[in-house]
């Protein structure tokens, strides 16, 4: 061996050990990790196909059994939706709903008049307008009563009125929303 070349080496030694062990580190990670990425990269894009999710991190958050069954009572099929909204059988399912509630409550119906139906791409909506006679406590506890029910009605307006009787008039714009669930395809 050269004299010259040999003394190099051994000055630069450091250097040289450290480009031999990158070539093994390499070689290593061509034949042992590539392969084993390659594979968990397939197998997380065909968990992520089937719904599935290997990383924790990543896994779908689970509704709490409240909101599920809130949700689930309040939802159709999206054909049955749309069609059962466009027919008015939604409204008067509402109409009918407050008119029990109401006298449930102790007050007095005194007309109803079906309003519009808006159909959005994840639910509809259906609107009523009521006029109704009774005591602002008797309006009290119906409103709790629809904040406890198993509904999701929304009073969108009411104007009160008292004709002087000891009973208020009520004007009540109501809308409910109902869900449209997604079917799959199998």
């Amino acid at each position: 061996m050269n004299p010259v070349l040999a003394a190099t080496l051994r000055r630069n030694w450091p250097l040289v050990g450290a480009a031999g062990l990158f070539a093994i580190f390499m070689f290593v990670h061509q034949v042992f990790f590539q392969p084993a990425a390659e594979r968990y990269v397939a197998a997380m894009k065909k968990a992520s196909e089937l719904g599935l999710a290997l990383d924790p991190s990543q896994s779908p958050a689970m509704l709490p059994p409240r909101v599920f069954a809130l949700v689930a009572d309040n939802a159709l099929p999206t054909a049955e939706a749309q069609e059962l909204g466009n027919s008015g059988v939604l409204t008067a399912r509402l109409l009918e709903d407050l008119t029990r509630m109401i006298g449930g409550h102790g007050m007095e119906v005194i007309m109803t008049e079906p309003g519009a139906v808006t159909q959005q791409s994840r639910a509809v909506q259906v609107r009523a307008f009521l006029k109704i006679r009774g005591r602002y406590s008797q309006f009290v506890a119906l409103l709790d009563g629809l904040a406890r029910g198993h509904e999701l009605i929304a009073i969108d307006r009411f104007t009160l009125t008292s004709p002087g009787q000891g009973q208020e008039q009520l004007d009540l714009w109501v809308s409910r929303y109902i869900l449209k669930q997604e079917t799959r395809k199998k």
